[in-house]
């Protein structure tokens, strides 16, 4: 099955993207812990969106998101832009919990985590697990950068994803250019070949991802 994970789906901007007929996803799950946003995902008609009232983080709990709603809610405070007296609670399961129980190895896996800060706690977890290896395609948001207390955590995870290449491990300030979202969106796709048939999958084909690095350089330096 091919699946799209999208952590972080705010009101289904990436959803609506993905739904194009071209990247053939059987299943697109919408991870959105504020109860909002998840009223504007279920208006998109679509048998194969499916939403998740819950955001993965590292662990099941109940935090307070702060500025929920808007583009730069966060579980932590000092997140620049947050108003720290504005929150909800909000419900969160964790990441390699949910992968263990829900997604299966012989799955094609496309993962966006554009999920402001809590991205590094999730990818730490999946990489310490190994749920990690189910994923063929990930895109990472590294929104740490905006949370004083958080934004080393960069530095770290990268330093943990160096063992894999282009285009399984792919990070938004190379690959999500353009001047729309859905445009950002499409270029990450079209890099990652995922509207081509068949798709490569690198995790399971070293060489494959030897010429995807290859291709990310040609694209970065003459496109």
């Amino acid at each position: 099955m091919r699946v799209f994970l999208d952590v972080g789906a705010h009101v289904g901007e990436t959803a609506r993207v993905v739904l194009d007929p071209i990247y053939r996803f059987d299943r697109i799950i919408c991870f959105e812990p504020v109860q909002a946003c998840c009223q504007q995902i279920k208006r998109i008609e679509d048998s194969r969106v499916k939403v998740l009232p819950f955001g993965l983080w590292k662990e099941t709990c109940e935090r307070s998101l702060f500025s929920p709603g808007s583009l730069y809610g966060s579980i932590f405070p000092d997140m620049r832009s947050v108003d720290d007296s504005a929150s909800e609670m909000c419900r969160f399961i964790r990441a390699s919990g949910w992968f263990r129980e829900n997604v299966k190895q012989e799955d094609t896996v496309f993962l966006k985590l554009n999920c402001e800060g809590a991205e590094c706690d999730i990818v730490d977890d999946l990489l310490s697990s190994g749920e990690f290896e189910k994923v063929d395609f990930v895109v990472i948001d590294f929104d740490v950068r905006k949370i004083p207390s958080q934004k080393h955590r960069e530095k770290e995870v990268k330093q943990r994803l160096r063992r894999y290449s282009f285009s399984q491990v792919s990070f938004c300030k190379d690959v999500m250019v353009g001047p729309t979202h859905e445009a950002k969106t499409r270029n990450w796709l079209r890099m990652i070949g995922a509207d081509r048939v068949p798709v490569w999958r690198p995790r399971r084909s070293t060489w494959n991802a030897y010429w995807n690095y290859l291709f990310f350089v040609f694209w970065k330096n003459f496109a």
